[in-house]
């Protein structure tokens, strides 16, 4: 939420505080100079503003990754696959599995991950191995 030029990055608890501190200066202002109907209209303004915030930053938070959405997958799915493959590689790295067990082991996780998206079967309980 900070400039992509390296500045300081706020969390949305620091912009709700700072935007609450302004609005309050704003109300104050307005209820001072021109009257009390104003000041109610510009806090209601703040109000729907807030809300409309906090929805659109809920929203975008829970979209999760824009690639996997798009193709169909949800977050839980994608997350899973990315799970098993990290285990995977990091038997691999262990030196539990050879060249050609990696390979394999790979080559039919990509495959069933393959035919149950094709299927429409939600890999999220599934494991990477059954059978040890």
């Amino acid at each position: 939420m900070g400039s992509e030029s390296g500045g300081r990055s706020y969390s949305l608890t620091e912009i709700f505080a700072i935007k609450f501190v302004l609005a309050d200066v704003l109300i104050i202002a307005a209820l001072v100079l021109a009257g009390p109907l104003y000041a109610v209209a510009i806090t209601a303004l703040f109000v729907v503003s807030t809300f409309l915030i906090w929805h659109l930053t809920q929203r975008t938070e829970g979209s999760g990754d824009g690639e996997a959405a798009s193709t169909g997958e949800t977050v839980d799915q994608a997350a899973t696959a990315h799970d098993a493959v990290t285990k995977l590689q990091e038997r691999y790295a262990a030196g539990e599995l050879s060249d050609a067990e990696f390979e394999a082991k790979l080559e039919r996780l990509i495959e069933s991950n393959e035919q149950a998206d094709a299927a429409g079967i939600d890999t999220a309980e599934l494991e990477l191995e059954r059978s040890e």
